[in-house]
């Protein structure tokens, strides 16, 4: 049986607000799809246990949309919107509707269900809730993402309305990220506990206020019984204070700086440091010593709320699980390959990735009910700085793999200012995760995106891959990898691609924002070349930001990144030190290395 008239929902009374906004969004979607409602056909929402997740059935004059769960049916809206209205929702706030590409509805199962392969899904989010964060939200559950991990002062800030509206989407928020100075904050705890402090050179450390907001370098005294017994009284008024949390992190300062004392040295080998590819080769591993602390906090907290997960994270110089270390049901570690290789998949053979993917796989292997979930950077390093980074494709096979090893999910580092430049990335990710193939998800987001156009922009895509790949045999996406080991003739051609793109539909805001991408690229080229030509300086950095600057309206660049990471060129200048980054002695000791080791010597 095939239909043509128009759908709308049947007057139904929903007590579970997921429900109600399925029934919502169904009306929505179909009313401004075909501009009016009838009563042709109606709409059914219909909870079944048995089901893997949501399925879509068309019988008689009823479309059912059947799930295991609330957020599952408000799942089958949106696919079902996506294969057989019309849309596509690629952007937070900007749903695409085209009408292209939807699907003659006819009777039987219109989308069956399918097993979902990963628990969690989903971003961390490194900046405050703002009035965005309901589009984010939206967006989150239209692309089925159920996952956000955030920094603790900004679930602090985000008001019940706004916790509700992730809640009813199905979207756990972890509060939690690096927050060793959160739950021990030394403005508290220093004058009358510096114990709790890291002792570096002999001397207990003492935070400062105005500090970086990351803390790099100082930790606390991680061996403190004291410390630990705190840690867990204050995340158990915290769970009491914000009884919608499900769990609560455990996650050291951004940084190094582990506690030297005769208790926490117990813990290092002091012959042995860390490696390249983790950005530790000048600091002693720390995994035993991180990992003896979160195995205590762990116990401690499950004997006072057996109910609550405790977060981790795996990361520079822990990034592997400690001997005989336990994934119980109650962790869940947070796996990041931190200025990962983009020009190989994780599991490919890499001098930088197949350090990481052992890692990973021994992470799977010591699981004992617990999860693992990858903290991927599909919008590189750092900085948000807008480069190239095409993993459209290469996320499907990565997700196969990840799926294979008992990987349980993944949250990517995300921003929306730049969603035009990563925002294929991030829609593709969502369907992987959730088990569809690349050959159906990616011709569709293209034609939502490009129509016609779509073999175009996959070339243009392609290019912007071959331009990183020109880079050397591996890559990590900072600025000075990929601007000395490149040629500026591939940045000329991608403004050629993109304008081609873009003359084609100029009106349309995305391939304005392609071309201005490129433009952009193009310009830092330029600049780096000339800059280290001896041709340009502080004069031509601030003309540079200045032109990012005049395209604030555009979801290209991150803004206020872009201020700290140029400023810190002006200072490198200023102080005649040489420019490779951030000005952090370690970190460009890094680069350095990778002068050598990115080109294969």
């Amino acid at each position: 049986m095939t239909f043509n008239g128009y759908p709308v929902i049947e007057t139904q009374k929903f007590n579970d607000p997921t429900l109600t906004l399925a029934a919502a969004e169904m009306a929505a979607l179909t009313l401004k799809r075909f501009g009016r409602p009838d009563t042709a056909w109606q709409v059914a929402f219909e909870l079944n246990e048995a089901l893997p997740s949501f399925e879509v059935a068309f019988k008689g004059s009823t479309l059912t949309i059947s799930g295991p769960t609330a957020v599952e049916i408000l799942y089958g809206v949106y696919d079902f919107a996506e294969k057989f209205l019309g849309y596509f929702f690629f952007e937070p706030g900007k749903d695409i509707l085209n009408g292209k590409g939807a699907l003659e509805i006819t009777e039987g199962v219109l989308i069956p269900a399918r097993k979902v392969p990963f628990k969690v899904r989903g971003f961390v989010q490194e900046y405050p809730f703002d009035e965005n964060s309901p589009q984010l939200a939206d967006w989150m559950a239209k692309n089925k993402l159920n996952f956000l991990n955030v920094w603790m002062k900004y679930y602090d800030g985000l008001d019940y309305q706004g916790r509700e509206a992730f809640r009813i989407r199905g979207i756990e928020i972890q509060s939690g990220h690096h927050n060793f100075d959160y739950w021990i904050p030394a403005p508290k705890y220093h004058k009358e506990h510096p114990e709790f402090f890291a002792e570096i050179d002999g001397v207990r450390i003492k935070p400062e206020a105005d500090e970086n907001a990351l803390l790099l370098g100082k930790q606390l005294c991680t061996t403190n019984k004291g410390l630990r017994k705190e840690i867990v009284n204050n995340m158990v008024k915290y769970i009491e204070e914000n009884p919608e949390l499900n769990s609560v992190a455990l996650v050291p300062n951004d940084g190094f700086g582990w506690c030297q004392c005769e208790e926490c040295s117990k813990f290092y080998d002091k012959s042995k440091h860390g490696d390249l590819y983790s950005l530790s080769t000048h600091v002693y591993i720390a995994d035993r010593i991180y990992h003896d602390m979160v195995q205590d906090i762990a116990g401690q907290l499950a004997a006072r709320r057996s109910d609550l997960d405790l977060y981790f994270c795996a990361y520079i110089n822990y990034c592997r699980p400690t001997e005989n270390f336990k994934l119980t049901p109650n962790l869940t570690v947070m796996m990041a390959p931190y200025w990962r290789c983009i020009n190989h998949r994780i599991d490919e053979e890499c001098q930088i990735n197949s350090h990481y993917a052992d890692d990973i796989k021994a992470w799977c292997s010591c699981k004992a009910g617990g999860k693992v979930v990858i903290y991927e950077y599909y919008m590189g390093v750092n900085f948000y700085l807008s480069l190239p980074q095409i993993f459209h494709r290469t996320v499907f096979q990565e997700c196969a793999w990840y799926e294979s090893i008992g990987v349980d999910g993944i949250a990517t580092q995300f921003h929306p200012p730049h969603w035009s430049v990563y925002g294929i990335n991030f829609v593709a990710m969502a369907k992987a995760l959730r088990g569809e193939k690349e050959e159906e998800a990616v011709p569709r987001m293209m034609q939502a995106l490009f129509g016609d156009d779509a073999a175009e922009a996959e070339a243009f895509y392609e290019h912007m891959r071959s331009i990183t790949a020109s880079a050397g045999p591996c890559h990590v996406t900072y600025p000075y990898a990929l601007f000395s080991r490149t040629d500026l003739a591939p940045y000329a051609e991608a403004v050629k691609l993109a304008e081609a793109l873009k003359a084609k539909a100029p009106d349309n805001r995305f391939r304005q924002e392609l071309r201005i991408w490129t433009e952009y690229l193009y310009r830092y080229k330029a600049l780096f070349d000339a800059f280290h030509a001896g041709c340009a300086g502080i004069r031509e950095i601030d003309a540079l930001l200045e032109w990012v600057h005049s395209h604030r309206d555009s979801r290209v660049f991150v803004h206020a990144r872009f201020d700290m990471y140029f400023e810190a060129w002006r200072t490198a200048i200023r102080q005649g030190k040489e420019y490779l980054h951030f000005n952090l002695d370690w970190e460009d000791d890094y680069i350095r290395q990778h002068k050598l080791t990115l080109n294969g010597k």
